[in-house]
């Protein structure tokens, strides 16, 4: 059982590898894509720092450290989707979603889309660097209002060049990523902050910024660019939590547990037909699989 679907997942593998794209012509296409929304290219020692760190703090935090694929984010984020039948979370990379934006369409909203979306991140990662890989992704982004890239994006929230901001406008301007229309600082001027928040937490997390310094970035309204200010925001707890959230790990070995009681029954299990030791040595997979996600879920700072 284990080893036809150790046979299923390889072929799936490699046939994601085969038919999604293959990578090449980056800049390109993040050019053309500029184009179509009437913006240019910022190079990447032209973006302040503190925006490159807002970023990967918030949408990819081992982006570094890993070769496209993020494992214990997909082993952090299972149980969730698997509970609820969905790709929600889902640990995109930052390669993952370059590649969706530039090479897919936008789209990896099924099973098969996500595994090409993988590979295609695998292929990218090993034809350009972090850097090139970062600058093409901020400047593919959408921010908003017809703000293609980061270029555009400063100009259009605040009338400077991305080189000029500073953790305010950058900590807004990076919570934007995920859903610009659901955190306009125009539109929904309170979500856009309490996303901002969780920037600002991910920058200290990563010990970009102290929880000070984060703080001081909500004290006082923010302009913006033909709109109002965004109001102050005070007395907010910006100090990450603790390292592990215990009652996942206790609950994830526990069901890890009952999954390698399960597989041990099933191997001495004597049914006929043998189609229900199948089942059982399925079920039991499935419970183990779930239980280690649960575990590994609770190793990260909230």
């Amino acid at each position: 059982m284990l080893a036809a679907a150790g046979v299923v997942i390889a072929s799936l593998c490699t046939a994601a590898w085969l038919t999604s794209p293959s990578g090449v012509g980056l800049d390109a296409r993040v050019h053309a894509r500029l184009r179509a929304g009437g913006s240019r290219a910022v190079p990447l020692d032209r973006v302040a720092p503190i925006l490159r760190q807002a970023v990967v703090a918030t949408e990819d935090e081992r982006f570094y450290r890993h070769h496209g694929i993020d494992v214990l984010g997909l082993l952090r984020a299972l149980p969730y989707d698997l509970v609820h039948l969905s790709l929600a979370q889902g640990a995109s990379t930052i390669t993952e979603q370059l590649g969706k934006v530039v090479y897919l369409g936008g789209n990896d909203h099924t099973p098969w889309r996500k595994l090409e979306d993988a590979a295609l991140a695998v292929k990218l990662e090993s034809r350009y660097d972090k850097e090139r890989l970062l600058t093409a992704y901020l400047n593919s982004a959408y921010f908003g209002h017809g703000a293609y890239g980061i270029g555009a994006a400063s100009r259009r929230y605040f009338g400077i060049s991305p080189l000029r901001l500073e953790l305010p406008q950058a900590s807004l301007l990076a919570g934007l990523i995920q859903a610009p229309s659901a955190y306009d600082p125009i539109a929904h001027p309170d979500l856009a902050r309490e996303r901002q928040v969780a920037v600002l937490r991910s920058l200290v997390r990563s010990g970009a910024v102290t929880s000070g310094e984060a703080a001081a970035a909500l004290a006082r309204p923010l302009p913006l660019r033909r709109a109002k200010p965004l109001p102050p925001v005070r007395g907010v707890d910006l100090v990450p939590g603790p390292a592990f959230v215990w009652w996942e790990l206790g609950a994830g070995l526990a069901v890890a547990v009952v999954g390698v009681a399960a597989m041990v029954a099933a191997r001495h299990l004597r049914t006929r037909p043998g189609s229900l030791r199948a089942a059982v040595s399925l079920m039991a997979v499935a419970i183990l699989v779930v239980g280690t996600a649960l575990a590994m879920r609770s190793f990260r700072t909230i």
